[in-house]
């Protein structure tokens, strides 16, 4: 083994730590009959050798020797050397594509030779890869079929070798590695996805002799990524029940499928498979749900199966699985339009179980979902009800009472004032407190404004500049006129906070309007500051507070010719506030109209709107709208609304909206996974806009 490693010149060579002379010593640990060096040794590899992904000179030299221990018969750990193998390949990396640290043009066309030939070596060395799928290590044969995929050239000779391998393979997670590999054999090589689709669609009927549960889930989760076509009508119903037969074994006290017991070992490695054994203690039958997430992610649009598959997930026994379920139906239910009242209303069950984890991540989950929350109100009200249990903390939002809390308000609903009341006391101020206000009514926001003004009364704004901006958007938010003195407090304390904070003054006393007359001056001086970062705020309070619309709309002109293309936008909004006030800036906004850089992006929504509020002119502006609804995603909600306000004339949007409202993704959703979330509550006013102008326009 290792013939030739002396003869080359390992410490010319380079990795991520330094000169690679080390190399040799992790592949012979690679090689070890201890587990513990074997893994420091793999460890190594991926933390120096490939590094972040990384392809160094060095770790093209390890390719043949690499592919010479997974072909080693009977030597322990080839599973994870295959995996390293793969990484190393890159899948098709594009190389254009990746970050290099350094700009020296030598350098980079090293780098790309050696991506190129990590790419080339491990394809090419890649042909006995197929012998060992009869290999006596389970552990190997759970990593070669999707290896196979990746690196094998002979594409039909990997299915043939496939599919004589689900025959006689008897262990269930090498067996779910087949199913895997058959799936994205045929998305990856359409010629061959009927004869992938074949042998999936007979491993998933449970009337082809082959019972194991997690293969049929397997098999499905497949046939959704390379054949959806193809299928079950009873997806939903045979996911659900492979699912409950993997519970019931569990707690019947079948064998979990863990393998054969990894050592401790100082590495990232141990820490990773630790971290994730932790994370999945909790979750009876694990690589079901691991499942059952692929089969949502590979259903992308299907959400009726999505949206029963949730409910089906929420309602189960093992809060483990509804752990899994309540991370899933944010991604869900904020990106998918779908039937989301009754797993909406599952959510605010959650609030019920002992376990405070579930309760605290369910209510998170109900906070980005205020705009269609209603069916989990009762359950969030009798959580904040019950009260927080023990003395409120500082950090409040981080526990079950202060999520289920959050949430409540969100939705800006009149029970959750007294506790806010309570919290805001002394405890985190959210960000987001001025929103849920605005969603309140006029006597639940003017009950929280004593402690809004007592926190405001004590803060330093030089030291705390973000939570005095929040406290400010809050205030301004209830609309009182007793808001109006700590406002103007901070806006004449000079340089409190700095420009964040007087921002946030003058964008409260512009909510605030007439009652703040006594600003007057302040505003009159900072309209015409030398600082551009003022001048659009004090010119929307100038006009809000005073009417003075002629220095207002001196100061918005000016801006809309700044340099910066945030000063422009912000004067923009302001301008679309005013409406027809500002009229005579239309010039203004049409010479931006006509220029690429100031009509691009999502900047051209706001332009659209702003030639739209100031002229009334439907002729005009539906050019700049429809140029603003397919420039950017996030102008739809807005365009919308004003296409709304339009009535009839807005009669040729009426097919757009037809296709927008079609789609069963939100508007913002591009497909992201995991932790994505979408602006749901935009997505809430896109619909109900565009169902207004269609209805408007004589359609349904």
């Amino acid at each position: 083994m290792f013939t030739g490693i002396e003869g080359l010149d390992w410490a010319s060579m380079g990795h991520a730590y330094g000169d690679a002379s080390d190399v040799p010593g992790l592949l012979r640990g690679l090689a070890s009959a201890d587990a513990t060096e074997r893994e420091i040794a793999l460890d190594g590899m991926h933390g120096a050798v490939h590094h972040q992904g990384d392809v160094y000179d060095s770790t093209v030299a390890c390719i043949p020797f690499l592919f010479e221990l997974v072909t080693t018969a009977g030597l322990p750990g080839r599973g994870g050397i295959v995996e390293l193998l793969r990484s190393i390949d890159g899948d098709g990396r594009a190389v254009e594509e990746m970050y290099f640290e350094s700009d020296d043009e030598d350098e980079y066309a090293a780098s790309a030779r050696n991506l190129a030939r990590a790419e080339s070596d491990t394809r090419a060395r890649s042909g006995p890869l197929l012998d060992l799928l009869d290999d006596p290590d389970a552990s190997l044969r759970q990593q070669l079929p999707g290896a196979l995929v990746q690196l094998h050239d002979d594409r039909r000779a990997v299915l043939t070798a496939l599919r004589r391998r689900l025959t006689i393979e008897q262990d269930p997670r090498v067996l779910r590695a087949l199913a895997a590999a058959l799936g994205e054999l045929g998305v990856r090589n359409a010629e061959l996805a009927p004869q992938a689709a074949d042998a999936l669609t007979a491993l998933a009927l449970p009337d082809t002799g082959r019972t194991e549960p997690g293969l049929r889930l397997a098999a499905l989760v497949q046939l959704a990524r390379c054949a959806p076509g193809r299928l079950p009508e009873r997806t939903v119903e045979m996911a659900v029940d492979v699912m409950r037969e993997a519970r019931e074994a569990e707690e019947e006290g079948a064998a979990r499928e863990d393998g054969v017991p990894a050592p401790e070992t100082p590495t990232m490695i141990s820490y990773l498979r630790r971290l994730k054994a932790s994370h999945r203690g909790s979750v009876k039958a694990p690589w079901a749900t691991d499942l059952l997430r692929e089969l949502h992610y590979a259903l992308e649009d299907r959400v009726a199966e999505r949206f029963a598959l949730l409910e089906d997930q929420l309602r189960s026994p093992d809060w483990g699985q509804r752990r899994e379920a309540i991370d899933m139906s944010g991604l869900l239910l904020t990106g998918w339009r779908g039937p989301h009242e009754e797993p909406v209303r599952l959510l605010g069950e959650q609030l019920r179980e002992a376990e405070p984890r579930i309760a605290r991540w369910a209510a998170a989950e109900l906070e980005w979902l205020y705009a269609i929350g209603g069916p989990a109100a009762g359950s969030l009200a009798e959580r904040v009800a019950a009260g927080p249990g023990s003395p409120t903390q500082a950090q409040w939002n981080e526990t079950s009472y202060g999520a289920a809390l959050s949430a409540l308000a969100a939705q800006g609903d009149a029970r959750a004032v007294p506790g806010l009341a309570e919290v805001l006391r002394f405890g985190h101020v959210p960000e987001v407190l001025g929103d849920w206000i605005d969603r309140m009514g006029r006597e639940e926001a003017v009950a929280l404004l004593p402690v809004l003004v007592r926190r405001l009364s004590w803060i330093d704004p030089e030291d705390r500049p973000e939570r005095t901006g929040y406290l400010l958007e809050a205030v301004a938010a209830t609309g009182s006129a007793e808001a109006v003195a700590p406002v103007l407090r901070l806006l004449r304390t000079s340089g409190t906070g700095g420009t964040r904070v007087r921002g946030a003054a003058l964008r409260a006393l512009a909510r605030l309007g007439a009652t703040a007359q006594e600003a007057l001056p302040e505003l009159r001086e900072l309209v015409r500051d030398s600082d551009p970062s003022h001048r659009v705020d004090a010119a929307a309070a100038l006009w809000s507070v005073g009417g003075e619309k002629d220095v207002a709309l001196s100061a918005l002109s000016e801006s809309l010719k700044a340099e910066p293309w945030f000063h422009r936008h912000d004067a923009m909004r302001v301008i679309a506030r005013m409406g027809t006030e500002a009229a005579e800036l239309l010039p203004d906004l049409r010479r931006l109209q006509e220029s690429p850089e100031g009509n691009g992006g999502w900047v051209a929504g706001t332009l659209a709107v702003a030639l739209w509020q100031a002229g009334r002119d439907p002729e005009e502006s539906m050019p700049a709208l429809l140029h603003a609804w397919s420039e950017h995603r996030d102008n739809r909600p807005d365009v919308a609304e004003v296409w709304a306000r339009m009535g009839p004339a807005a009669a040729p949007t009426v097919p757009l909206l037809r296709q927008e409202l079609a789609a069963a993704r939100r508007y913002d959703n591009t497909g992201g996974t995991a932790r994505s979330r979408y602006r749901c509550a935009n997505d809430e006013q896109l619909l109900r806009h565009g169902r207004a102008v269609i209805e408007q326009c004589g359609g349904r």
